[in-house]
């Protein structure tokens, strides 16, 4: 029960990343050649929604979850 709550929260808060990185492509209405790399990474973060539910490909759901943080945070520093 624990572990699922933890799981729903750590959504919550990628999701919250996850939705920053789709504000330029919601705003342009369109995919130009540049906000491939945003929808590459919310697709990601999609996949690993279903992932982290299942038990054996939980690890890789975490993983592709935090990657909307970690390109967030390299917009941020670059």
């Amino acid at each position: 029960m624990i572990l699922k709550i933890y799981r729903i929260i750590h959504l919550v808060w990628t999701g919250i990343f996850a939705f920053y990185i789709s504000i330029p492509i919601l705003e342009q209405g369109s995919m130009e050649r540049k906000f491939i790399d945003e929808a590459l990474f919310i697709v990601l973060w999609i996949i690993g929604v279903f992932l982290l539910f299942n038990k054996k490909l939980a690890k890789y759901g975490f993983l592709l979850t935090i990657l909307p943080f970690i390109f967030a945070i390299f917009i941020y520093i670059f």
